[in-house]
Order: C-alpha cells, then sequence, then structure tokens
C-alpha cells in the first residue's frame, strides 16, 4: 500500500523568514542558494541526520509549496 500524498498527521515544521535566514548566516555565503533555502537545508539535513531519516529538499532553488512529496 502505498503512503497518502497527503497524511492527515503532515504539518510545516518550520517557516524560515529571509531576514533571520541572513542574520543567522551572517557574512557566510550562501552559495546559488536564497539565504532561506540554505538554512533550510542545513537546518533540515542536520535533524534528518539526528533522526537517522533521509532528507529530500524538492525545490531549493525556486520556491514551491506544490513540489513533489519524495517517496523512497
Amino acid at each position: 500500500m502505498l503512503p497518502h500524498a497527503d497524511p492527515p498527521g503532515d504539518r510545516p515544521l518550520v517557516t524560515i523568514y529571509w531576514g533571520a535566514a541572513a542574520r543567522y548566516l551572517g557574512d557566510e555565503d550562501p552559495g546559488p542558494l536564497h539565504p532561506s533555502a540554505a538554512v533550510a537545508d542545513r537546518a533540515g539535513r542536520a535533524l534528518a541526520a539526528r533522526l537517522s531519516v533521509p532528507f529530500h529538499f524538492a525545490s531549493p532553488h525556486t520556491p514551491d509549496d506544490e513540489a513533489p512529496r519524495w517517496r523512497p
């Protein structure tokens, strides 16, 4: 049985605003990513490593809240 596309208990974990991301990064270059995406990527990878689960950032270069969900 495949998991439901939008599980009933699925909730956003955090919203990372540009200003907060820029302050967090300080003088650090976020590379090709928007500062919010760079911080989201860093935080997501750290959390996934802590929980020993895979991490997938569906749309790091273009904000897209309709990006497809990751399936193993």
